[in-house]
């Protein structure tokens, strides 16, 4: 099969674009990755020798003055789908549907601004995204099937867009090799992009505060990963806990295994590849209690009330105090990752419905084309 993947460089869709094109090439597919915005060649080098990748620097569709740069980059991405002769195009963006892909499409939403806003600030029509949202409501509707990586996300855009999932795929990632290794102190790790309020790296800094106040010389070290300045120059700064920055994968792979607690304080999250990939590793979850962390973790993490650092402090400090319970969430959480949430699972899924989709077009009613002499 060939099959054609869209996807951009900001956050962690192209982490997934990844390992579903490592996933898909390794059982024998042939793979294009068109992206928008320019991939650094660290982040290209985690990619097969035998997928294929073009990019184009085009702003996306919730960026600010985007119109030109959307239309653009859906002639874009059709011409170059339609000339690859692609199977079936796949998605990660959710404006380009409209265009006329030669082969069925199949979009993937793992975020969206109105979710954004709604779960973040509270606010149900944010000012000024009327376009956006006609660009998202009109490309969701022109797909051929809808994938959400959550249930609570495919409602999300049900409420806001008008079309839910068709399918629920969650994400996967590949486990790490080896054995998890015993923590040798007490670490505590975030790793998201700090400067996004969705993700609730202030919470995590407050509450770095509050251990001390809690715990004194006893408190465990908080570290977060991740950009703290954002495209448009916002910027986050750290009071209490240490803040590193953009880092690479394998730098993120050696703070997940030395840590002995994760958290995920965010107030939006369609899924969470961090918890997720620390979960592989060994670490504990933490995790604020919304939609998708509930659905993903139910049973193996311990929850906090969204946006309380007080609670989200004394859930670690509980954790601290016993390490027994800590080891059990450890084990849970990696245990559920290797059986519902492995790269090899989400590729397959992902493969069936682009078989489903292929099957539909084929059995549709061709036009009858009629000669006038």
């Amino acid at each position: 099969m060939r099959i054609f993947l869209s996807t951009d460089t900001v956050g962690g869709v192209w982490d997934h674009t990844v390992t579903l094109a490592r996933e898909l090439h390794d059982a024998g597919h042939q793979v294009l990755v068109a992206t928008l915005g320019e991939p650094r060649d660290e982040r290209l080098a985690h990619l097969p020798a035998g997928v294929e990748v073009t990019w184009r620097a085009y702003r996306l569709e919730w960026m600010p003055d985007a119109g030109d740069d959307v239309a653009a980059a859906g002639e874009w991405l059709r011409n170059t789908a339609d000339l690859w002769q692609a199977d079936v195009v796949h998605l990660n963006q959710m404006a380009y549907a409209v265009q006329e892909f030669a082969a069925p499409v199949l979009v993937a939403v793992h975020s969206d601004v109105l979710s954004w806003f709604s779960e973040t600030l509270g606010e149900e029509s944010p000012r000024g995204m009327e376009r956006y949202t006609a660009w998202v409501r009109e490309g969701i509707a022109a797909a051929g099937m809808v994938v959400t990586p959550t249930a609570y996300q495919s409602e999300l855009i049900l409420r806001h867009f008008g079309r839910g999932a068709d399918r629920v795929i969650h994400n996967g990632v590949a486990a790490p090799a080896g054995e998890v290794p015993e923590r040798a102190g007490a670490i505590v790790v975030s790793a998201v992009r700090a400067w996004d309020p969705a993700k609730g790296a202030r919470v995590v800094d407050e509450a770095s505060g509050i251990l001390g106040g809690l715990m004194g010389a006893a408190a465990p070290p908080v570290h977060l990963l991740g950009e703290t300045v954002s495209p448009q120059g916002d910027r986050f700064e750290a009071r209490h806990l240490t803040a590193h920055g953009r880092v690479e994968r394998a730098e993120v792979d050696g703070w997940l295994g030395r840590a002995s607690i994760y958290v995920g304080a965010s107030l939006y999250e369609p899924f969470g590849l961090a918890p997720l990939e620390a979960a592989l590793h060994g670490c504990a979850l933490v995790l604020s209690d919304i939609g998708s962390f509930r659905e993903l973790w139910k049973g193996c993490a311990a929850f906090f009330r969204p946006g309380d650092a007080e609670a989200l402090a004394n859930a670690i400090v509980q954790l601290r105090h016993d390490p027994a319970y800590c080891a059990k969430l450890a084990a849970s959480a990696r245990t559920r990752a290797l059986r519902r949430y492995t790269a090899q699972r989400m590729a397959a899924e992902y493969v069936a419905a682009y078989q489903e989709l292929i099957a539909a077009a084929r059995s549709r009613p061709q036009p009858k084309v009629v000669s006038v002499a």
